[in-house]
C-alpha cells in the first residue's frame, strides 16, 4: 500500500479509522497524569478510536469521558493482566465490538508493597509484579498481533510497549523494592524483540518506547514509597539523572512519541528500543 508522505497537505500522524487500545489507559489517583492516560487522549485526538483497559474500571471510564468530551471516540474495558484469562477477553472483546485492532500499547506497570527496612518482600507479590510487568506484556503482545494479521494490509498494525531506564541502569543496587519493576521490564524489552521477529511477516511492527525520568502519577507516587523520598527529595534525584537542561520529561512527550510508533510514519521501524530519557543512559 504506497503511503503519500510526499505530500504537502499530508495531514501527519493520522490514526484515523485505526482501533487502538491502551492497556494501562486508566491510572492511580493522584495529581497530574499518567502516561497511559495522555497516549489514550492523545491517540483520540489523533483520529483512533481508543479502548482504554484498566484494572481499575472506574479510572478506564474517566479517561473515556475525557475523550469523548473533546468529542472522541473510546470505550473502557476492565482487566486484570496478571491474569492470562483477562488478557485474551481484552482483544476477544475488542473485536466483537471494534471488529479489528490497528494498535496496542502495554502501559503497565506495578511495583508491590514491600518492608522497606527488612528490604524484603513476599513471594506473592514478588510474583505479582512480575506477571504484571512482564508476563501480562507477553500475553498482550501475543493476542493484539494475532488479531492484527487479519487486517490484510501490508502494515497490518503496531505496538508499543513501555519499558524504563531501570531495565538498563543499576545505581539503584539490591532493592527488593525495584526488582519485579527492573526485572519485568528487562524481560519487556525482550518481549518486543522477539514478537517483532515473530510477526514482521505478517505485517505487525512492535517496538519498546523505554522511558526516563517522566512527571507521571507513578513515577512520582512510586519513587517516594521506593526510597524513602519527600517530594522535593524526589525532584532532586530526578534532576541528578537527567542530562539535559530542561529536566525531566512530561507524559505528552511519552504520548508523541507513542502516537508516532502507532502511526504509518513509523512503518518501517520494528524491534527497536527508544529512549525517551532527556540523555539519562548516555553514561551507564
Amino acid at each position: 500500500m504506497s503511503i503519500d508522505f510526499h505530500q504537502k497537505d499530508r495531514n501527519a500522524l493520522d490514526l484515523s479509522g485505526k482501533v487502538v487500545v491502551v492497556v494501562g489507559g486508566g491510572q492511580q489517583p493522584g495529581p497530574g497524569m499518567g502516561n497511559g492516560r495522555a497516549i489514550c487522549i492523545l491517540a483520540a485526538r489523533h483520529g483512533a478510536q481508543v479502548v482504554a483497559v484498566d484494572r481499575n474500571l472506574d479510572a478506564a471510564n474517566e479517561t473515556v469521558d475525557m475523550i469523548t468530551a473533546e468529542g472522541g471516540s473510546a470505550y473502557a474495558i476492565e482487566a486484570d493482566v496478571s491474569k492470562e484469562a483477562d488478557c485474551q477477553r481484552i482483544f476477544d472483546e475488542t473485536m466483537k465490538t471494534s471488529g479489528r485492532v490497528d494498535g496496542m500499547v502495554y502501559s503497565v506497570a506495578v511495583n508491590p508493597p514491600f518492608d522497606f527496612e527488612s528490604n524484603s518482600m513476599s513471594v506473592e507479590n514478588f510474583n505479582y509484579g512480575i506477571n504484571v510487568n512482564m508476563l501480562g506484556c507477553y500475553h498482550c503482545n501475543l493476542f493484539a498481533a494475532q488479531c492484527m494479521e487479519k487486517n490484510g494490509d501490508d502494515t497490518n498494525g503496531s505496538i508499543v510497549n513501555i519499558s524504563s531506564i531501570a531495565s538498563v541502569k543499576n545505581e539503584l543496587g539490591l532493592n527488593i523494592g525495584i526488582m519485579p519493576y527492573a526485572l519485568g521490564k528487562c524481560g519487556l524489552n525482550r518481549i518486543t524483540e522477539l514478537t517483532a521477529v515473530q510477526y514482521a511477516g505478517v505485517g505487525v511492527r512492535v517496538n519498546t518506547l523505554m522511558l526516563g525520568p517522566i512527571d507521571s502519577v507513578l513515577g512520582n507516587h512510586d519513587s517516594q514509597s521506593l526510597f524513602g523520598l519527600d517530594a522535593g527529595e524526589v525532584k532532586e534525584a530526578y534532576a541528578d539523572v537527567v542530562k539535559l537542561k530542561m529536566g525531566r520529561g512530561s507524559v505528552w512527550e511519552s504520548a508523541y512519541a507513542a502516537v508516532y510508533l502507532l502511526a504509518d510514519e513509523s512503518r518501517f521501524m520494528t524491534g527497536q528500543q527508544i529512549r525517551l530519557d532527556g540523555g539519562a543512559t548516555l553514561v551507564r
